[in-house]
Order: structure tokens, then C-alpha cells, then sequence
């Protein structure tokens, strides 16, 4: 999803700013002249390379206030805001107060005595290095920011959204696949305990997204973590549908009383969101509680559900066929 720049550890930062720094040269009419120049360059660069390089970490990665709520709340899920908001912050910091010190000494340098050249640049040294290191902890976590935000799922905020729940092994991911255009892409997110599928489908004009929630909706709400729980909240921002699966034959190893009660809390979860239960595993002729019976692995079924779904959305809001039937 996030495009980040790749992140540098302080010692490795200061190995690349001092690494350019020695490759420096400088011209002069004279030996102390020549030496003064190649002080102040070699300053330069390795200053230059610290602040740039600071800067645009603090550039690269997304300006969190501009971030669609969806993906708010999962980025605070992961990495914490507050946190992630400190971190860049002192690395900020770290960049000017890197360009303060180095036209310091390049200034100090290029005015002082020739004896104190070398002095000069190794104090310069020190304090770049000192500079960095005291940021290091806030560079070791913008590598770990970095690793999760990178994995976060490229589900489009603009997109309809329907999101498919339901007890593990009741099909989920097998209607998602048979709704789709072709292989939706299955993944393990870092807010789920299991893969995601996620596949996308197209009505008209119109594209649709749709994803099953596997490790979130199958636990229930006293045995979910923290993690789990803002999960769920950040979902309620993408879907304006739901499937609801259940299997009557049990095949899937849950008491369908289990699913049930489930079904009930996911009405709760999203009490303003137009909901579909459908009966998954019709080729297996299991019991019924009376709601649309489907078949995944034959395809029995499976269009209608959609086809309620969508009809469900342009019912309850008019608006909806208008935005359907727009490119």
C-alpha cells in the first residue's frame, strides 16, 4: 500500500554519511589551503548526507492527518500514531539540527587557525555522530513502522465495499473467489490472525471490492485483543454491505447455534450496513434456517447473493444506483 522509503540504522547512516565524506576532494593554491577546503568539504558531506537523508524519511512516509479513516485506524493499530507522530518528529529535529551544526564547523573551519583544522572536523564528527545516535532509537522504530506499513492490504477507501464474515471454513474465501473477476489476492494482513481475501468484481460501470474477514469476526468480543478490536472499527468505514455465511451442516467444525449468535454480533457491529445471510454448502443437503442456500464449491446460489446485495444497497439508498451506474 505505502510506497516508504528504506530506513537506515544510525550506525548505518553515519557508515554512509562518513563513507561519502572520505571520498571528498578539494583544490587550493597551497597545501594549507588545499587541507582547509577538504576539511570544510568532507564536513559538508557528511552533514549534507545526515540532514538529507533524515528529511526524507520524515518526507517518505504519509502525511497521517490526510489518511482516509479506514486506514487511520489501522496504521494506529500498528505502529501507534502518537508514537509514530514522535518518532518522525525527533527525527525531524535530528535533520536541522544536523544542517545547524555542520555550517557551523564548515564556517569555523574555513575561519580558524590551520592548526586546528583537523580538530575541528573530528569535533564535527563527533557531534554529527552524537547527533544520530541520540535519534537511534526513533530510527530503530520507523524500521519497524516501515515493515508494517508496508504489508497493509491496497483496499481502496472510494471503492463499494462489501465485507463477508462468518465462522472459519464456512466458505468465505471460496465466495469471494467465485464472485471475483479472476484470482483475488489472498494475504496474511498484520490486523488479521489469518489470510484475507480480497477480490474485486464488476457491475455495469461500476467496480466493486470485496474481502472476507478471517481471525476477526470468529472470536468473541471478550477474547478479542486490542488489535483485533480497532480492526473490526476500521472496517465499519469500508463496508456499506455484508455477507453473512453460515454452514447448517457443521461441516466446518462450529455449532450452527455458534453461528448464529455470531451473525447477531455482527449485526450489532455494523447496525446501519445492509446485511445477507446465505446457507454455504447446499450440495451437501444440510438442515436450513430459512435463508438463501448457496453453493460454493458448485456455484448454486452464489450470483443471487450478490445480486440481493446489490439490490439490498440500491433500495435503502437511491444515491447508491446513481454512483453504481457512474463511471
Amino acid at each position: 500500500m505505502f510506497e516508504l522509503p528504506s530506513i537506515l540504522t544510525a550506525d548505518g547512516l553515519l557508515d554512509k554519511a562518513f563513507g561519502r565524506a572520505m571520498k571528498a576532494t578539494a583544490k587550493g593554491p597551497d597545501r594549507m589551503t588545499r587541507a582547509r577546503n577538504l576539511a570544510v568539504a568532507r564536513v559538508g558531506t557528511a552533514g549534507k548526507a545526515i540532514e538529507s537523508t533524515l528529511r526524507g524519511y520524515v518526507k517518505g512516509f504519509p502525511s497521517l492527518e490526510r489518511l482516509p479513516p479506514f486506514y487511520r485506524e489501522l496504521v494506529d493499530v500498528l505502529v501507534d500514531l502518537g508514537q509514530l507522530k514522535k518518532h518522525l518528529g525527533a527525527v525531524d529535529w535530528a535533520a536541522q539540527k544536523a544542517g545547524e551544526i555542520t555550517r557551523e564547523y564548515r564556517r569555523r573551519i574555513g575561519r580558524g587557525p590551520g592548526a586546528d583544522i583537523g580538530a575541528l572536523r573530528r569535533e564535527a564528527y563527533g557531534r554529527l555522530s552524537s547527533l544520530v545516535r541520540q535519534v537511534s532509537g526513533d530510527l530503530d522504530a520507523l524500521v519497524e513502522a516501515r515493515r508494517a506499513l508496508r504489508k497493509l492490504p491496497s483496499i481502496d477507501p472510494e471503492l463499494p465495499t462489501i465485507v463477508v464474515a462468518g465462522y472459519p471454513n464456512v466458505g468465505k474465501s471460496s465466495f469471494v473467489r467465485a464472485v471475483s473477476t479472476g484470482r483475488p489476492k489472498i494475504a496474511d494482513y498484520p490486523f488479521t490472525t489469518k489470510g484475507v481475501s480480497l477480490g474485486h468484481f464488476e457491475r455495469g460501470v461500476r467496480r466493486y471490492q470485496i474481502l472476507d474477514t478471517p481471525g476477526i469476526l470468529d472470536r468473541p468480543m471478550e477474547k478479542r485483543n486490542r488489535m483485533e478490536r480497532q480492526a473490526i472499527a476500521a472496517l465499519r468505514h469500508l463496508a456499506e454491505a455484508v455477507v453473512f455465511l453460515v454452514d447448517p451442516t457443521e461441516t466446518c467444525g462450529y455449532p450452527l447455534d455458534d453461528q448464529m449468535r455470531l451473525l447477531e454480533e455482527v449485526r450489532a457491529l455494523f447496525p446501519d450496513v445492509p446485511l445477507v445471510v446465505a446457507e454455504n454448502k447446499a450440495d451437501l443437503e444440510g438442515p436450513s434456517r430459512g435463508h438463501l442456500r448457496i453453493s460454493t464449491l458448485t456455484g448454486e446460489g452464489v450470483i443471487d447473493v450478490l445480486d440481493r446485495v446489490l439490490s439490498t444497497l440500491t433500495s435503502r439508498d437511491p444515491a447508491f444506483a446513481l454512483r453504481s451506474a457512474s463511471p
